[in-house]
């Protein structure tokens, strides 16, 4: 059962508060970071510069926590990021081993291809390497990164270092002359979690679009008996002490109000296979927005195309992040 986020008689002035209890409980069950770990300033360098379907990409690598580095490919829009600045979408892929950052930029593989469309659009993308995939992981096999990465920070989770990673990134685009100060961010599957995460923990991110990235805990057994026990440790265990959830996606949901949220969910998708659930935690959450004022800001577009966005789909999400991050 998915419970309320806010009562009828909740008022604005009594959000903050709810907000700051809500944020405690998500932030508790991802474990604990690494001490001063956002104390040291963005740093990255360029590795190489290339054009591709006469698009200006950068490829680039971007440090994240102790002696551990990242890859990121940053593509500019046409004219080269010229002034004025663009806005920055973080473009998030998914379960990709081998590609990474490579399955959201390939024009052959257009149903993800959101870094190189969007930047079509007049966006600067950013495309990086999620922990443990792509490039900058290709030195040994994912399940020893993983291994390694416990041992250094047994406290800590997958989620909290993924959701730290795409958070340096971000600090990375504020540090290019060529993007505003408006950022987005849109992924599929891993990398709709991804967004969700980061659209609810980092108020930076304006309007996000995460594609089959929802997926109440309190129902979605697959992922709460398999892949959740090592994505947040944390937050397993306190399922398993305590039988119940600490938190859902109605309340991550509430984080993100009022900034824009698009959620787009198949009805069809073996990964979470019962949709309600997830209509019902945009329900509980909408009554944030207009609480706040602004439930417009709030979509979910249901579909039977499964674990994917078509054609259709990804142009109603890049009019979606046109609508609150284009100001032309």
């Amino acid at each position: 059962m998915i419970g309320d986020v806010i009562l009828p008689s909740t008022t604005a002035d009594d959000w903050p508060r709810i907000r700051e209890e809500i944020l405690g409980r998500i932030l508790a069950s991802m474990g604990t970071e690494p001490e001063g770990i956002g104390d040291a300033e963005a740093r990255f360098e360029e590795l190489e510069r290339f054009e591709r379907d006469g698009l200006t990409h950068i490829r680039l690598r971007y440090h994240v926590v102790d002696d551990a580095w990242t890859e990121a490919i940053v593509i500019l829009p046409e004219g080269g990021g010229k002034s004025p600045p663009a806005p920055a979408v973080l473009t998030i892929h998914g379960t990709d081993y081998q590609r990474g950052k490579l399955g959201v930029i390939d024009p052959e593989r257009p149903r993800r291809n959101y870094g190189g469309e969007l930047a079509r659009r007049g966006y600067v993308t950013l495309s990086a390497d999620q922990f443990g995939f792509g490039t900058t992981y290709h030195d040994r096999p994912q399940r020893e990164h993983v291994d390694a990465f416990f041992e250094a920070y047994p406290d800590w989770s997958l989620d909290g270092r993924r959701l730290w990673d795409h958070k340096r990134a971000l600090d990375v685009l504020e540090k290019l002359p060529y993007v505003s100060d408006t950022f987005g961010a849109i992924g599929n599957s891993l990398g709709g979690r991804a967004v969700m995460y980061l659209a609810a923990l980092d108020e930076r991110i304006a309007a996000a679009v995460s594609s089959t990235g929802i997926s109440p805990n309190a129902t979605n057994v697959f992922r709460s008996c398999t892949i959740q026990t090592e994505l947040s440790p944390p937050l397993s265990a306190a399922i398993s002490r305590d039988g119940k959830i600490p938190w859902d996606y109605h309340e991550m949901i509430a984080l993100c109000a009022p900034r824009a949220l698009l959620a787009l969910e198949p009805y069809n998708d073996t990964e979470n296979p019962d949709v309600l659930p997830s209509f019902e935690c945009l329900h509980r959450a909408s009554g944030v927005y207009r609480l706040l004022g602004h439930p417009e800001r709030l979509t979910m577009v249901c579909h039977g195309e499964g674990h994917d966005t078509p054609d259709d789909l990804r142009e109603f999400a890049y009019r979606w992040l046109d609508r609150f991050l284009r100001n032309d």
